[in-house]
Formats: structure tokens, C-alpha cells, sequence
């Protein structure tokens, strides 16, 4: 019943670019605040722990972005959605590259100078 509702729902093969663009955003919002306003707090588990979030959010955007992929081939618009669904989970490919460079310079590179 909840895929049949997700399925039929309009934004739902927008959640993987909104999860991609929103833990991406998070995920360096937070980063560059500790960096510039508290840079004690720059330790390697913070940052794995923001990295994670941001991944659990790109996943979670996925999920429900693969749900609703999968509809009825006679419907008229299904290729639109998985168009669409296929564009945000490109998206979140890449945005996750991007939280994983970015922890491995939390990693590397000491918090404070």
C-alpha cells in the first residue's frame, strides 16, 4: 500500500537530488563552521559522524527515489520518473564522492593550525 502511495506521488523521484544536494550541503556547512568558529572540535569521529548523516540522508533520498521509479509501464510519464529518479541518483553518486574527499581531509589534514 505505501509503495502504491509512493509510486503515485509526484515528488517522490525528487527525493535522490534533494537528499544529494541537501547532505552535501550539511555535510560542508557543518565542516567549514567547526573549521572556522571551532576547530578544536575538528576531530576524525565528528567528521566520520557528518560523513555518515550526509550518506544515511543520500541513502534514505535513493530509496525512496527507487520506489517510485518502479511504476506501471502503461503509465504515460514513468519514463519522465525514472528519468528523473536516474538523475538524482547520479547526483548523489557524486555528491557522496565529494563527503568522502572531504572526510579524508578532516583525516589528514590536522583541525587547527
Amino acid at each position: 500500500m505505501a509503495v502504491n502511495a509512493l509510486a503515485a506521488s509526484r515528488a517522490a523521484p525528487w527525493a535522490a537530488l534533494v537528499a544529494a544536494l541537501g547532505g552535501e550541503a550539511l555535510h560542508h556547512q557543518l565542516l567549514s563552521d567547526m573549521l572556522r568558529f571551532r576547530c578544536e572540535a575538528g576531530s576524525l569521529a565528528f567528521g566520520l559522524g557528518v560523513a555518515s548523516v550526509s550518506w544515511l540522508l543520500m541513502a534514505a533520498g535513493s530509496g525512496v527515489s527507487w520506489l517510485a521509479a518502479r511504476g506501471d509501464l502503461r503509465d504515460p510519464h514513468v519514463q519522465t520518473r525514472r528519468f528523473i529518479a536516474q538523475l538524482g541518483w547520479l547526483a548523489c553518486a557524486l555528491c557522496a564522492i565529494g563527503v568522502a574527499w572531504q572526510t579524508l581531509a578532516t583525516w589528514l589534514v590536522p583541525p587547527c593550525p
